[in-house]
């Protein structure tokens, strides 16, 4: 028997962790009822200011085309609460709780203090791959 880690092992130790971007879920109700159809979408807020350069997306810096947020639908309470629990949000915040109020009082709300890594983001369905 070997006293060595297995490669697969080492390597996912020594592998750098993924930047994670901020950003915040804006949730907004349609409709009323068990028939409420809720659109989440993912707003990054590090994003830089984006221009067009010889027709096609890119960074300031030259970093390439950014990844557009792409909303997702939900099909009553019971389906929000599903597709914000595969998101990763904590309902245990007293932020997150204040929110879900504030959609079902007002309409809309916003759930602050998101941080995903972009294959998180793609991987989730907030972002077009």
């Amino acid at each position: 028997m070997s006293l060595h880690s297995s490669g697969s092992g080492l390597a996912a130790r020594l592998a750098p962790e993924k930047p994670k971007a901020r950003g915040f879920l804006h949730i907004v109700r349609h409709g009323g009822g068990p028939s409420a159809i809720y659109v989440v979408s993912y707003q990054r807020l590090d994003q830089r200011q984006e221009r067009v350069l010889d027709g096609r997306l890119a960074s300031p810096a030259g970093g390439g085309a950014a990844a557009r947020s792409k909303p997702a639908l939900a099909e009553g309470a019971h389906a929000l609460i599903e597709l914000l629990e595969r998101i990763g949000v904590d309902f245990t915040l007293k932020e997150v709780r204040g929110a879900l109020e504030d959609i079902l009082r007002l309409g809309s709300a916003n759930i602050p203090d998101l941080w995903l890594s972009d294959e998180e983001m793609l991987e989730k369905g907030l972002v077009e791959g």
